[in-house]
């Protein structure tokens, strides 16, 4: 019997699979280094001591190759890539063999999620130099593993365990996985599935701060703002695409990686990257407001999920010198009845068709309030020819409200809070308001909050709608108006 054409090309097709899985080497032995690599992860043992000779120096750097080669070509082997274990294997019974124990090891040599390098013995809580060190070498030791699986392999579970060793790895301060991170989420004709660990990674990397200063990013990538820039310009070019979701289903999925995304820019500590010279590299903050604004050149629309993280995000970050606070101010105050409403609507779902709320309102209130204060703490300190008082009134008038979803939940009855933040934006619109439009950036004429698209929405009158019910939850607030107000 004759193969048919499609019968070949699917034969074509597993024997390239097969070819090009095979150009990855076989894992190497990297069980007698294991224990120096984890003193050197520990800072008892430094990579290149400078009292040690050279050959100390080379034999250290071997050690860490070996393992970040081990971990990374052994996901291209059975079973861990789904093939069945060969006969010949002679691995004990007892040994765990689930990628999960292998992501285990992983961690082993990096941290584990919400964790970073273990601070050094003696070292006043702080990692240490040598430490640092190792993470660098160790960085740079899996981006090149991690590189030659991506470049030789075609099986998707392969290519997916290879980004996510990147992602857990990206915990500490290992920048040289910033590149190839980049280049994943840059790639158009890379999958989302492996975008998704990408965008873990660079929202790992980010997160990472200076034990003595929380608010700026670690050393490494705080003295290479060009860096930042091309991070929060491939992470800006995923978030605002718009794309044609194929089903309720593909929507979804887009929304979730895409909010992966959105929490990796939210991590960004300068609200705009700028020269030593003042020039404008990039401005995370923009992206930001685009998501918490509904930017209507993005689709699908943002869900609450994401704008919660941009306004916890935009909070977080230094402030600018020319942003302008009012605009922003406005802005929070939207985000803050929006959050509301759907918490109210979320509750009200949850509760008719018996099912999980989309997300932790308590959690998420509680961070937003936080976020807030910050803001607001970091206002105070700003010349009063900023209006630093729209952000201080804004936050304390807007954490009452989230006060109450965090302790009661999303079915907390808001109406008079939410309508005590309607009332404060209706008495404080942006300052260029009604004669022109209103720009987040002095410097930045393009910056217009909010954008033209936005549906109006008045605020009701309480005499002939007594029942708040009554107002469409879909639309948003006024252009040049008046807040929305929320359900009771």
């Amino acid at each position: 019997m004759t193969p048919s054409p499609r019968c070949l090309a699917l034969g074509v097709t597993v024997l390239f699979a097969a070819a090009a899985a095979a150009e990855i080497p076989k894992p190497p032995e990297a069980s007698r280094v294991k224990n120096l690599v984890y003193q050197m992860r520990n800072g008892t043992v430094r990579v290149r001591d400078p009292d040690a000779p050279k050959a100390e120096h080379a034999k250290n750097v071997a050690a860490i190759k070996s393992v970040a080669e081990w971990l990374a070509f052994t996901i291209a082997t059975p079973p861990y890539n789904g093939e069945p274990v060969p006969r010949e294997d002679k691995t004990p019974a007892g040994v765990d063999r689930s990628m999960r124990a292998l992501m285990e090891d992983v961690e082993g040599f990096s941290a584990r999620e919400g964790q970073g390098l273990p601070p050094a013995s003696g070292n006043q809580g702080k990692v240490s130099p040598e430490q640092l060190e190792y993470a660098a070498e160790f960085g740079k030791a899996v981006a090149d593993a991690t590189k030659v699986v991506l470049d030789n392999s075609a099986r998707p579970i392969e290519r997916i365990n290879a980004v996510r060793m990147m992602s857990i790895v990206a915990r500490i301060p290992a920048l040289a996985l910033a590149d190839p991170l980049v280049a994943i989420i840059s790639n158009e004709k890379t999958p989302d599935t492996e975008k998704l660990f990408a965008f873990q990674g660079l929202r790992n990397l980010l997160e990472q701060t200076e034990v003595l200063d929380l608010t700026v990013h670690i050393s490494e990538l705080r003295r290479d703002p060009v860096k930042l820039g091309s991070i929060g310009q491939a992470l800006t070019n995923y978030i605002m695409q718009k794309r044609t979701p194929r089903d309720d289903k593909d929507k979804a999925v887009i929304e979730f990686v895409r909010r992966y995304a959105v929490e990796a820019m939210a991590r960004f500590k300068d609200g705009v990257l700028r020269k030593p010279n003042k020039d404008l590299i990039f401005r995370p903050s923009w992206t930001l407001a685009r998501v918490m604004e509904q930017d209507p050149t993005a689709f699908p629309p943002f869900t609450i999920q994401e704008q919660m993280e941009a306004a916890i995000g935009f909070c977080s970050q230094k402030i600018d010198p020319d942003m302008n606070l009012d605009v922003a101010a406005y802005t929070l105050a939207k985000i803050s009845v929006i959050f509301a409403r759907a918490a109210n609507l979320d509750a009200e779902r949850a509760g008719r068709d018996g099912t999980l709320p989309v997300m932790h309102w308590k959690v998420a209130a509680a961070r937003l309030s936080h976020a807030l204060a910050t803001w607001r703490e970091a206002a105070k300190l700003l010349p009063k020819t900023r209006f630093p008082e729209m952000v201080v009134t804004l936050a304390s008038t807007a954490n009452v409200l989230l006060a109450l979803v965090e302790k009661e939940g999303a079915a907390a009855r808001t109406g008079a809070e939410v309508q005590a933040v309607t009332t404060w934006a209706t008495d404080n619109p942006p300052k260029a308001w009604p004669t022109q439009s209103a720009i987040l950036y002095k410097d930045d004429p393009q910056s217009v909050l909010p954008f033209p698209t936005a549906a109006l929405l008045k605020t009701p009158d309480p005499k002939k709608s007594p029942d708040p019910k009554v107002g469409d939850p879909k639309k948003g607030p006024d252009a040049k108006g008046p807040m929305p107000a929320d359900k009771k």
